[in-house]
């Protein structure tokens, strides 16, 4: 959260592994004015046609057919480990999109190793250059990074973060502590992040009837869905790609079905589905039409336009890609052969199949409630489940915990979470929070509303896009009103296993512990703390107890 003192965002300061204000601590600063020119200049350099130069001696089909097929293994490693390489998944996709519409005689015929496991290095400086120079241009302006002047200045250099000293600030940690908490991230959190998904997020999932199917999908699915919807409101160039409506009346089951479809051209003898590796498939248009027409009677050309992605409609969510190839029609003896073009759709299998939770949240769904509106309900009803998660979690690893605890007679006292860390004389209060993530979480905007709905729930804080007034009182005064209670006085707290109401006596042990007031969510604010109250994820719990949390905190004092 922004200086108390100056208003500006605190940059993390790895040295001391805190938050500090560059402006309070007089830090030489780049010019504004000069940096924006410099990032104008950077992106004139990454300008789509620039890009394809790069890679213009390899022949445009053969490039086509590799990136989708890249697509394709980086989609099959999400079933396959539950992890995936998002800077592939957002980026090879628009890199398809900037080579679809530029003529064949502007490439080569050249040719890139299919058969390397590793992804061609020409390829890998096309992505990087996405995923770390456009995005760090953009995070410059996002003031997720601030730009420091070097003490001596360096030699010219080719980007603008190349000529300063890049600070992250509040905002990218904020970024970075949510990625983890949604997809693990690197291998050192996988740990940490496979204990908080076993322990902290098994939810019950109750039986669904036959006209509930787009609920059960939602809720079977849910934790692949919520890391989709992070990566795709990652940036825009990632939102444009991930972000096309398709009509109304199209559900994720209509999309599977579309999908089921199309696996039965391609199988064995004994009815069994082919493509059970990265191969892609390739079929005719009129294929795919009869499957579609299927699928989709009433509106099949629309439902296309919005899924099959081509040179003229560059627009449409990739499930599919329309590419024109030259085919050999005959070979003729010291000639070039006779060939012609032919159109063929191509099916990425494990890449639509994961673009089904991806886009389930833009999905309309007919008469039935929308995809955003099922995902609400579900992070709704989660939220108590949640709660208990968490009390049996701190049980299960020693703690003295008591769920649901209230103070009788006293009105507002209720703690989500209360736990005795007796090894280190602390007592912890934990409100426990389960959030769907929000749009633009890698833009200024988008961590600002989510500090809004923290502020909203937490600290009872009016906020413009949050319909309905707060109530009850805000977290610090609820804890407040525990730490005025005497010994023996009653508290009452319940069992989640029984359901029943338990009274205790307020220990005498209890007024010698330091008071630790906590959030618990699977989200964070920029904030890690605020008003005295500390913010973690729940994979950072995790950490917590293990001593391994490695975010940086503020050492001043904020608002």
């Amino acid at each position: 959260m922004p200086c108390h003192d100056c208003g500006n965002p605190l940059i993390v300061c790895k040295e001391y592994n805190d938050l500090r204000c560059p402006y309070c601590l007089d830090l030489d600063i780049g010019d504004s004015e000069t940096i924006h020119e410099k990032i104008e200049r950077d992106r004139d350099r990454l300008k789509d046609e620039n890009l394809v130069q790069l890679i213009q001696e390899y022949s445009k089909d053969h490039l086509l057919l590799y990136l989708i097929e890249r697509l394709n293994i980086t989609s099959r490693g999400l079933y396959q480990s539950r992890r995936i390489d998002h800077s592939l998944f957002s980026y090879l996709n628009y890199l398809i999109k900037i080579i679809l519409p530029v003529d064949k005689d502007k490439f080569g015929d050249e040719y890139l190793d299919r058969d390397n496991n590793s992804l061609d290095q020409d390829i890998k400086l096309l992505v990087q250059s996405q995923a770390e120079v456009v995005n760090a241009l953009n995070q410059i302006e996002e003031e997720f990074r601030l730009c420091l002047n070097y003490t001596v200045s360096p030699v010219k250099q080719k980007f603008v973060f190349s000529e300063y000293d890049l600070r992250d600030t509040e905002y990218r940690q904020c970024y970075f502590r949510n990625l983890r908490s949604l997809m693990g991230g690197k291998e050192e959190y996988v740990e940490h992040f496979d204990e908080a998904s076993t322990e902290l997020r098994d939810f019950d999932r109750p039986g669904f009837s036959e006209d509930e199917s787009l609920r059960e999908f939602a809720e079977t699915s849910y934790e692949f869905i919520l890391p989709m919807l992070f990566i795709a409101s990652a940036d825009e160039i990632v939102g444009e790609t991930y972000t096309t409506f398709p009509p109304d009346n199209v559900s994720v089951h209509k999309i599977g079905g579309l999908l089921e479809g199309l696996d039965q051209r391609f199988v064995d003898d004994d009815g069994n589905v082919v493509l059970q590796d990265s191969t892609l498939a390739v079929t005719s248009e009129e294929e795919l039409d009869e499957v579609g027409q299927e699928v989709f009677p009433d509106n099949w050309d629309d439902v296309k336009q919005s899924l099959v992605i081509s040179k003229n409609n560059l627009d449409a969510h990739p499930f599919l890609f329309k590419l024109e190839f030259e085919e050999v029609v005959r070979e003729v003896s010291g000639r070039p052969p006779i060939s012609r073009e032919v159109t063929r759709i191509v099916y990425p299998r494990f890449y639509a199949k994961i673009l089904r939770f991806q886009i389930f949240p833009l999905l309309q769904n007919g008469d039935k409630p929308s995809g955003n509106e099922i995902l609400n309900d579900i992070a709704i009803e989660r939220g108590e489940e949640f709660e208990k998660n968490v009390y049996r979690y701190l049980s299960s690893q020693g703690f003295d915990s008591y769920y649901s605890a209230e103070l009788p007679g006293v009105e507002s006292s209720e703690i989500d979470v209360i736990a005795v860390n007796s090894g280190e004389d602390e007592l912890w209060f934990i409100e426990c929070k389960y959030l769907q993530p929000l749009t633009q979480m890698n833009a200024l905007e988008g961590i600002q509303n989510l500090n809004e709905k923290f502020d909203h729930k937490v600290f009872n804080v009016q906020a413009d896009a949050y319909e309905g007034s707060p109530t009850g009182l805000p977290f610090p005064e609820k804890v407040q009103q525990w730490n005025k209670s005497d010994v023996g006085d009653r508290f009452t707290w319940v069992d989640p296993g029984r359901e029943s109401s338990i009274s205790e006596e307020y220990p005498p042990t209890w007024d010698e512990y330091e008071t630790r007031r906590m959030v618990v969510s699977n989200l964070c604010p920029s904030y890690s703390v605020k008003k005295g109250v500390e913010f973690y994820t729940d994979m950072e719990l995790v950490q917590l107890l293990y001593g391994e949390l490695d975010h940086a905190t503020p050492i001043h004092k904020m608002v």
